[in-house]
């Protein structure tokens, strides 16, 4: 190779190392320019945010009551009206946390117990209600609600309780409850009853209307 086609090779390597480093640069403060872009719907997201959560807490007190209110009718039917929900808020690691408690009013005063502290019946008389008002507040679902072996652990005497408020409920709610159960009473609150036995390793099915 001459010394001429030497320089020619060197001075094209040159200019295609100069054009990279303008494409580079144009790139990098593309990148400058869309950074500060960024940065600036950053603010005014975080200012929506912060709009969002202030109104979130006006309402939050609303929907408190509310739902308090649903649940302590429930506690009131199947148990007695010693008891009362009551639920609070709060924000941990930038995410809401719900803290239910059980209130029973006693003379020695109120004795309070969260959710990890409920007997199994108690447990599903407060969060029944509480599925039922997410399913209403749903608008892209059908009102039925499918309830597996709630109050499995309920004491036998309350079971006609629980049977006059889910009718109470399907009523003023016009929603379709569909129950399973092992509580042979609760058939007496239901329009149609379907019973499912086995025999001989097959499963048979008889309709009670």
């Amino acid at each position: 190779m001459t010394a001429e086609q030497r320089l020619k090779e060197r001075t094209d390597e040159l200019t295609r190392k100069r054009t990279e480093n303008d494409l580079l640069r144009r790139q990098i403060d593309g990148f400058g320019d869309r950074m500060v872009e960024i940065t600036e719907e950053l603010g005014i997201g975080q200012e929506g945010l912060a709009f969002l959560e202030e109104l979130a807490n006006s309402r939050r007190g609303v929907m408190k009551g509310r739902i308090e209110k649903v649940i302590t009718e429930a506690m009131h039917l199947i148990y007695d009206d010693t008891y009362r929900a009551e639920l609070s808020y709060s924000v941990k690691n930038n995410r809401s946390n719900l803290i239910i408690e059980m209130v029973r009013k006693t003379p020695a005063g109120d004795v309070r117990r969260q959710m990890g502290g409920f007997g199994g019946g108690m447990a599903d008389t407060m969060s029944v209600p509480m599925r039922l008002m997410v399913l209403m507040g749903a608008n892209q679902t059908d009102k039925v609600c499918l309830l597996d072996e709630c109050w499995k652990h309920m004491d036998p005497e309350r079971i006609p309780l629980i049977g006059n408020f889910i009718r109470l409920l399907t009523d003023r709610l016009g929603i379709q409850v569909i129950f399973l159960t092992h509580h042979q009473p609760l058939r007496a609150y239901a329009d149609r009853t379907y019973e499912i036995s086995e025999e001989d390793g097959s499963s048979s099915v008889q309709v009670f209307s």
